[in-house]
């Protein structure tokens, strides 16, 4: 499923109407860690988190007529999917910086063009998802911090974004199936 996500992400950073520093980039879904040093210009698309949304959870069974039967199964569970979104040049100094800059922001405005990722994109078991696939561009939770996150991986701050990408699961193999109800028969009470 991941990787699925991945490589709709790179067909959308890496499409024709896309802005050229993005078509040019090399794209990698890897750990920016201290030992992370790409030998060409690089979007770095880093999944770091997998949350369940929990606003968009739905207790109501999912039904599905078919033919003179009804099926019915527990709703698919959503999925917030955090990237880290680095730009990453092997060009030096001020040079290397201006890169990154250029890159980051392209990135940054293309996807957030997107308010859901369109359907031509999505790959894999992406192109079945039973809801859209929104698109969050550059939104951190309140309250959270990234230099822990850069502790973590060994390395100084660098410029970064965050994207989020809310898909379906079905984690689920739970159905019931049960006859259509064509007829109501009500008997007369009768009273004594």
């Amino acid at each position: 499923m991941f990787q699925d996500l991945d490589q709709t992400l790179a067909k959308l950073v890496q499409d024709a109407a896309a802005p050229e520093a993005l078509r040019a980039a090399q794209v990698a879904f890897d750990t920016p860690d201290r030992d992370y040093r790409p030998d060409q210009t690089t979007l770095d698309l880093f999944l770091h988190e997998i949350a369940e949304n929990r606003l968009l959870r739905d207790e109501a069974r999912v039904m599905e007529r078919t033919g003179d039967s009804v099926t019915s199964r527990p709703p698919a569970l959503r999925l917030d999917c955090g990237y880290l979104v680095t730009a990453w040049s092997h060009q030096t100094a001020g040079l290397r910086a201006a890169e990154e800059h250029a890159l980051l922001g392209a990135a940054l405005v293309w996807l957030a063009r997107f308010p859901t990722v369109p359907d031509r994109f999505l790959q894999g078991t992406m192109a079945a998802q039973p809801y859209p696939v929104p698109v969050t561009v550059a939104q951190t939770g309140e309250g959270r911090a990234m230099g822990h996150f850069w502790s973590a991986l060994g390395i100084a701050p660098r410029p970064a974004f965050g994207l989020t990408l809310t898909v379906a699961a079905e984690p689920f193999d739970q159905t019931a199936t049960s006859p259509i109800v064509k007829d109501v028969l009500l008997k007369p009470v009768l009273k004594a």
